[in-house]
């Protein structure tokens, strides 16, 4: 091929392969239905490190994919106040358990957050329940978010004035506790900046300072970010995704997948000294350090929610059952805790744990936190934890449709009756 040739053939791909994309995203707008774009993703928040991307998720009822939002950016839940006179306004804060996760259906009816507005206001329907929940909000994140919704709240109509915060979880502040003492031994320094992962998470931390490098001369930040624009922006890209993504990759939750041990050597421990040295590696005054520390930092957390309410707010925390700690000793046996690498900091080897060993450390964390939470006059305390059964769950923390059900009659009733001393 000549020089004249080649260079023709290189203009006229730079000149070609552009109008071609163009024209294949263009074709993409009449022949595919769903817009994938955005439609489950997580977006970076500078209050609470991250929140959920609602663009285009606020009005499609019949996508059984994605959970919708309201106006505001908060999973919608169905009864929404138009004015604030005689109006009893409660937050819900919580994780993914709160927030509705896998309970995907028309206008977010099935979703925990959801089923609790429906039976308080059956009572009363003077209820307005706003679902300030989020996938992996800890204590922390909780307490930013309520102070987003009291800045924000007394200029729009649409959202109450509280009467009651519920923080509805547990279980996320657990695994920080997990992550803590799985990775104390492997991690060379603990940096003050990451606050040892007891607010934001460090790899969040580190991915927002690798993209904000580029304004700095990073090359590479700068490069991936262009390459992470255009893919937000491709239908065609994200369609492959989405199809990819349901085909080939089982990542939607981290189910709880069978893994019998076979080793006659290994067994489950019903002893908490024992499971500690064993699977962490570390003593047991070490290990009872750092919970407490754990402990201490959700306290501090709480405290600041409660103690920053008017004194006529109910605070109330519930610490939600789990997978764990709705397991019976009939149903032990020698199964490992799987699909959790993304809760213990994503290490290179996997946390070695049975899953009846992690009950009885999260039966001891609980415990602990639940001793200090009963010192604090502000804080209305229910222990949830031993009110479900094993199979109400479809991963270690997450609620079937049955299980919302249930939790949220339960849930309901209660609070009623705080609200009616």
């Amino acid at each position: 091929m000549s020089k004249n040739n080649k260079n023709k053939t290189i203009l006229y791909t730079f000149l070609i392969f552009p109008v071609l994309i163009f024209t294949i995203e263009l074709t993409s707008l009449f022949f595919t239905k769903v817009n994938y774009i955005n439609s489950r993703q997580t977006k970076y928040d500078a209050i609470t490190g991250w929140r959920k991307e609602c663009k285009n998720n606020y009005s499609n009822y019949q996508n059984q994919e994605f959970l919708i939002c309201n106006r505001h950016g908060l999973i919608k839940t169905p009864y929404q106040s138009d004015g604030k006179n005689d109006t009893f306004g409660i937050l819900l804060l919580g994780n993914s358990v709160a927030m509705g996760e896998g309970l995907y259906g028309y206008g977010n009816n099935k979703t925990f957050a959801s089923q609790l507005e429906l039976n308080l206001r059956i009572e009363d329907p003077s209820i307005d329940l706003i679902n300030g929940a989020y996938s992996g909000f800890n204590s922390w994140q909780e307490y930013s978010e309520m102070i987003r919704y009291l800045n924000v709240e007394p200029f729009f109509d649409d959202l109450p004035s509280l009467d009651m915060v519920i923080s509805f979880g547990g279980i996320q502040d657990f695994w920080r506790f997990i992550r803590l003492i799985y990775n104390f031994e492997k991690t060379p320094k603990l940096e003050y900046s990451f606050a040892n992962n007891m607010m934001i998470e460090k790899t969040t931390i580190e991915y927002l300072n690798f993209l904000s490098s580029s304004t700095n001369g990073n090359i590479r930040s700068g490069f991936t970010s262009f390459v992470n624009s255009l893919k937000a922006k491709s239908r065609i890209l994200n369609l492959f995704d989405n199809i990819y993504r349901k085909n080939f990759r089982n990542t939607k939750y981290n189910k709880k997948i069978e893994l019998v041990i076979n080793d006659n050597d290994i067994s489950a421990s019903d002893n908490l000294k024992d499971i500690v040295e064993r699977s962490f590696g570390m003593n047991f005054d070490k290990y009872k350090k750092i919970r407490d520390y754990s402990v201490n930092s959700t306290i501090r957390n709480l405290k600041a929610s409660s103690n920053i309410l008017n004194p006529k707010i109910h605070y109330i925390y519930v610490y939600a059952p789990t997978y764990f700690s709705s397991l019976s000793e009939e149903s032990f046996n020698d199964k490992y805790v799987v699909g959790i690498k993304h809760l213990v900091g994503f290490p290179r080897f996997p946390l070695r744990i049975f899953e009846s060993e992690i009950k009885i450390i999260e039966n001891d964390y609980r415990n602990s936190l639940i001793r200090e939470i009963k010192k604090i006059s502000t804080i209305e305390l229910l222990d949830y934890s031993g009110e479900a059964k094993s199979h109400w769950f479809f991963d270690y923390s997450h609620f079937t449709e049955f299980a919302a059900n249930q939790m949220s009659v339960k849930l309901s009733n209660q609070l009623l009756k705080i609200r009616n001393k």
